[in-house]
C-alpha cells in the first residue's frame, strides 16, 4: 500500500496527532461565549431592513412618477404645438378666403 505521508499542521507540537492527522483533544470552548440571543439578531437589525425597503420602494416610485410626469409634459407640448399650428393655420386660411371675397365683390365680373 501507498500511504501519503502525514504533513504536519500548525501546532503539530502542541497536540497530539492520530493517524488521520486529527488532534485528540480538542481546544475547550468558553461557556459564556455561547450565551446568545436570537431577538438580538432579528429585532433591531428587521425593523431597519423594513423600513430601509419601504424608502426604497418609496423612492423607486417617485422616480417613477417623475419620469412619467417628464414624458406626460413633452407629449403636452407636442400636441400644445401641434394645435396652435392648426390654430394659425385655420386664420390664415380664413383671412385668405376673406380677400377673396372681397377681392369678388370688389371687381364686376367681366362677363356681364
Amino acid at each position: 500500500m501507498n500511504q501519503e505521508p502525514q504533513r504536519p499542521s500548525k501546532d503539530a507540537g502542541s497536540q497530539p496527532q492520530t493517524s488521520n492527522g486529527l488532534s485528540e483533544t480538542l481546544p475547550e470552548i468558553p461557556r459564556s461565549d455561547l450565551s446568545v440571543d436570537f431577538l438580538d439578531f432579528s429585532s433591531p437589525s428587521s425593523p431597519k431592513s423594513v423600513e430601509e425597503e419601504r424608502i426604497q420602494k418609496r423612492a423607486s416610485s417617485v422616480l417613477k412618477l417623475s419620469e412619467e410626469n417628464e414624458r406626460l409634459k413633452a407629449e403636452l407640448k407636442k400636441m400644445t404645438d401641434r394645435l396652435e399650428a392648426a390654430e394659425r393655420r385655420r386664420q390664415q386660411l380664413a383671412r385668405k378666403e376673406q380677400l377673396k371675397e372681397q377681392k369678388d365683390a370688389g371687381v364686376p365680373s367681366a362677363s356681364t
